[in-house]
């Protein structure tokens, strides 16, 4: 990972950049882990990247926040479309019960579950990028770094 520092400036938005970093990886975490809302979490850093027009680094921390958002919206409705396949049907009789506590409901738990594990492990990255852009620390994430760099330098000329 490659961590450059910038200098502490102000964005055009009013703010110190980095605060507004702040907002754009908070903002985009909470609202990831509402139902449903949550796949739109990535709404929030295109909101800033259009609105900012000075400050290379928030235009940096708002793509990389778009690429991470991305990515969980992704996760999140690939997990939900395993996990509506493996929900077994509500019980009809109790003869069924044998068969629904043995069968779906494992798989269902472990989707879930798994879910519920990578969606930490992501917060848990946003939280990392948090801390490093308070610090006005640019943070390149492997594979992610590279792509935000892409995209908020065509994006800036755009």
């Amino acid at each position: 990972m490659k961590t450059t520092v910038i200098a502490p400036h102000r964005s055009s938005l009013g703010m110190d950049a980095n605060l507004i970093s702040l907002v754009i990886f908070i903002v985009m975490a909470v609202v990831s882990w509402f139902p449903y809302l949550g796949w739109f979490a990535w709404v929030v850093p295109i909101i800033f990247f259009m609105t900012e027009k000075e400050s290379s680094f928030v235009k940096f921390q708002s793509a990389t926040a778009l690429i991470i958002g991305l990515i969980s919206a992704a996760i999140k409705f690939a997990f939900w479309v395993l996990i509506k396949i493996t929900t077994p049907n509500p019980l009809r009789n109790l003869n069924d019960l044998y068969r629904y506590a043995t069968g779906g409901w494992g798989i269902h738990v472990f989707f879930g579950g798994l879910n519920t594990i990578i969606g930490l492990a992501i917060t848990a990255v946003i939280i990392y990028m948090i801390i490093m852009a308070y610090g006005y620390k640019q943070v390149e994430l492997p594979f992610i770094g590279p792509l935000a760099q892409k995209a908020s330098a065509k994006l800036d000329q755009g």
